[in-house]
């Protein structure tokens, strides 16, 4: 199984890009959240409004738009994301509910698959998203903010 593992990752190495996974914690709440109504601050650089600690792990990833098309009186031709998928073979610790930052595209995991080989070895990820529905641009802004920090300008 061997060659079957290696020819299936071809393709994700082929059409793979850098991409952020904001990875949070959900045993360490972030300092900014109030303890009265439990909200954490939009703003935080620490947990980019989440109100978890967060990691930020960069990782190569091939990505899938799946999209429908909507056609209707008054409202024309439209098309709409649905689901991205991200396909990965590096082994990351992500889990429903944290965030996939891939350029101008935000989304939140909603499902992950192991995809396994005859040998039960995980062979590659796939990540099943949601478009973020909250603030973007806020969102976009704290983590280039953040990275800027952090002395990476990619």
């Amino acid at each position: 199984m061997q060659w079957f593992d290696k020819n299936i990752k071809k393709p994700i190495d082929l059409f793979s890009h850098p991409i952020w996974f904001i990875i949070a914690d959900p045993e360490v709440t972030c300092p900014c959240v109030d303890h009265v109504s439990k909200q954490a601050n939009p703003n935080c650089s620490l947990c980019f409004g989440t109100g978890k600690k967060v990691q930020l792990v960069r990782v190569n990833a091939a990505h899938q738009n799946n999209r429908i098309s909507l056609r209707g009186t008054g409202i024309g031709f439209s098309e709409i994301d649905v689901v991205n998928v991200y396909y990965t073979h590096a082994e990351t610790a992500i889990k429903n509910g944290d965030i996939i930052v891939d350029g101008e595209d935000i989304d939140v995991v909603k499902d992950i698959y192991y995809e396994h080989s005859g040998e039960q070895r995980v062979v590659y990820w796939r990540i099943e998203t949601v478009p973020y529905k909250k603030d973007r641009e806020r969102l976009k802004k704290l983590v280039a903010g953040v990275l800027r920090e952090a002395g990476y300008n990619g």
